[in-house]
């Protein structure tokens, strides 16, 4: 198995931060590895540095990517409000920067993972990036008006909440912000993405509705841009709640995209 470890860097903003990075199985001192960065903004994951997988096990497990030779890095990335796109980058991008200083990941195979407010999160990346060779978001979203008006069938709208006042840090309306929810939502820089996605989502997602992935995989399609979409039919948000039919082929789906993009490559 990998062994975890705690590096630092700052923000382009001067912040000190911190994330947890998984070192590769029988890692070798100067040897570079392929880098995934499991990146989640407003989430302290340097806190996941001493859990097994450091993740949530399953097909969260980081230990999926460690033994079949990546480092993987759970970056700190905190948001501040009306700016969590270009904060993202403020943030995640440095700390892969530190991964390549200490000697340890390839820049030219880094790959990007994210789920839920992850997916956005990754998505937010490449659209400011063209760093990263292979991307995959799950159960995510690119558009923060698109998110901000799904509604389920009682009629509750979880996401106005959550843009006015919790995690999509738009702090009101998109009547009052017009700008703002542009400017921070992917889905209007598709046309920047040079990298390969993997869009992944559950048909029955009551937290973020299928038609926002669908958004994404559309705009690429049209735009002529490598992107593979699969829908998990009757699956809600997290794959930890899948079938296991369903939860193995998202793992091997997820492994193979990045060894397809990544580990193929020349060292």
């Amino acid at each position: 198995m990998g062994i975890g470890r705690l590096i630092e860097w700052y923000s382009l903003d001067g912040q000190k931060l911190q994330g947890a990075l998984l070192l590769p199985a029988r890692y070798e001192g100067g040897k570079r590895y392929p880098l995934i960065v499991y990146v989640y903004g407003g989430a302290t994951l340097s806190d996941d540095v001493n859990y097994f997988g450091m993740g949530d096990g399953g097909p969260f497990n980081m230990q999926l990517f460690a033994t079949r030779g990546y480092a993987v890095l759970l970056p700190d990335a905190p948001l501040k409000l009306a700016t969590p796109m270009s904060d993202l980058a403020k943030t995640v991008l440095p700390g892969v920067d530190k991964v390549i200083e200490l000697g340890i990941a390839d820049p030219d195979r880094l790959g990007v993972l994210g789920h839920s407010y992850g997916g956005y999160s990754a998505l937010s990346l490449i659209v400011q990036t063209k760093r990263f060779k292979a991307a995959m978001a799950a159960d995510g979203y690119a558009d923060q008006v698109g998110a901000y008006g799904q509604m389920a069938k009682d009629g509750t709208a979880f996401g106005i909440s959550s843009a006015e006042q919790g995690q999509g840090l738009m702090g009101g309306t998109p009547w009052e912000f017009r700008s703002r929810y542009i400017e921070n939502s992917p889905i209007a820089y598709l046309d920047r993405v040079e990298t390969p996605l993997l869009i992944v989502h559950g048909t029955e997602d009551t937290t973020v509705r299928p038609h926002l992935s669908d958004q994404v995989f559309v705009g690429l399609r049209r735009l002529g841009k490598e992107v593979v979409y699969v829908k998990y039919v009757g699956e809600g948000h997290s794959p930890l709640y899948w079938n296991y039919a369903n939860q193995l082929d998202y793992t091997r789906r997820m492994v193979d995209w990045f060894e397809q993009h990544l580990k193929d490559q020349p060292n």
